[in-house]
């Protein structure tokens, strides 16, 4: 290099940097402040149990000091690691975990031992608590004296409803200025003497159809039906009698008057079971009657539109008196018939005698 290269190559000092350095891609890395930490991981699973709240609700105090002693544990165990964390260092105490076998064994093991710790409580528990059911002893002391009761009830007379001693009830609207005709019943027990004999009025002028049938019945339909012959197949005695089956004579037959292939329907429910003495005649579920009658004894409005009051018996009546103190609900001893029957239409008309019933009888055997 010749002198004149090297003067023209030479540069001034202060030109050297005419603007600012360049930028550097240079990461500059600063030294750590040292902290006294200690750096430990803990190898074991150090999740605390979850908190039941419910179990503190629990009335065994068993599970409640159980409960109250694992929460002031914990409350003091995470106040001593806030302590240690703002002393700057934490001391930490890490054993190795021991192999899977093993903590499966301990595991199997505490178990247990918990669940025969329970099984103590509930035994202790059962031994203390009282039984909330009856004693033997008091059970077989309430039976007896229910034996000796129902053995002293069962040598009284049976009576189906509570009786009250009335006078003899008398219904306004049954009025006594009327003139109606009037009909007699004999009646007698079977293979025995007549008892007597009822006097019914009949109520023409408000149930006519319902007094036609029981009028054919009386006399006798020309074909073999009558209420002569037949019995009164249920007798409860100060309730009512019932009777007047013409088919079965015993309840279950259904009778259709001469010339009709259907028996008639209810009337009307014009007279309401309000009284003594009153004669209805049943309806049945399909709107029919089938000529069984009621006596009644006393007021009975539950057999109000279930049957239709279609007379009364003129009282006082011997008969009527007799009757009613007499029969069972639950049998049909005595057999009380009815033995004749007699009305007045311009001349006396005598009822004729049932023969459907000895032929239905003879079928039957």
């Amino acid at each position: 290099m010749t002198l004149l290269k090297a003067i023209l190559k030479a540069q001034s000092k202060s030109e050297k940097y005419p603007s600012p350095p360049p930028e550097t891609n240079i990461i500059l890395k600063k030294k750590k402040k040292f902290r006294p930490t200690c750096k430990t991981s803990g190898k074991v699973d150090s999740i605390p149990p979850k908190y039941d709240a419910q179990r503190l609700k629990r009335k065994m105090p068993g599970f409640v000091s159980d409960a109250v002693n694992l929460y002031n544990e914990n409350i003091s165990l995470v106040m001593s690691i806030q302590r240690a964390h703002k002393k700057g260092r934490v001391d930490s105490h890490w054993t190795k975990w021991p192999p899977s076998c093993r903590q499966y064994y301990e595991r199997r093991l505490n178990s247990y031992k918990n669940i025969r710790e329970e099984n103590a409580q509930i035994y202790r528990r059962l031994l203390g608590t009282k039984p909330r059911v009856d004693e033997t002893a008091s059970l077989n002391k309430d039976w007896y004296y229910n034996k000796k009761t129902i053995a002293h009830c069962a040598q009284r007379e049976f009576i189906l409803f509570p009786l009250k001693h009335t006078e003899d009830i008398e219904d306004p609207a049954f009025a006594h200025g009327v003139s109606r005709p009037r009909i007699h019943i004999t009646l007698g027990i079977r293979n025995a003497a007549a008892m007597g004999s009822l006097e019914v009025e009949l109520f023409t002028d408000v149930c006519p159809q319902t007094c036609s049938l029981f009028l054919d019945l009386l006399d006798g339909d020309g074909l073999g039906y009558g209420y002569v012959g037949t019995r009164f197949f249920r007798k409860v005695p100060n309730l009512f009698w019932s009777g007047g089956d013409v088919v079965h004579n015993n309840g279950f037959g259904c009778y259709a008057q001469k010339g009709r292939h259907k028996p008639i329907g209810a009337e009307n429910y014009h007279f309401s079971h309000s009284m003594p003495g009153l004669l209805s005649m049943r309806v049945t579920e399909n709107d029919e009657m089938c000529g069984v009658f009621n006596i009644t004894f006393k007021a009975l409005p539950q057999l109000d539109l279930r049957n239709v009051v279609f007379g009364r018996v003129i009282r006082p009546n011997s008969t009527y008196d007799n009757i009613k103190n007499l029969g069972s609900p639950l049998s049909t001893q005595p057999i009380v018939e009815i033995v004749a029957t007699k009305r007045m239409d311009g001349k006396c008309i005598y009822g004729t005698r049932n023969t459907k019933l000895a032929s239905f009888k003879n079928q039957i055997l």
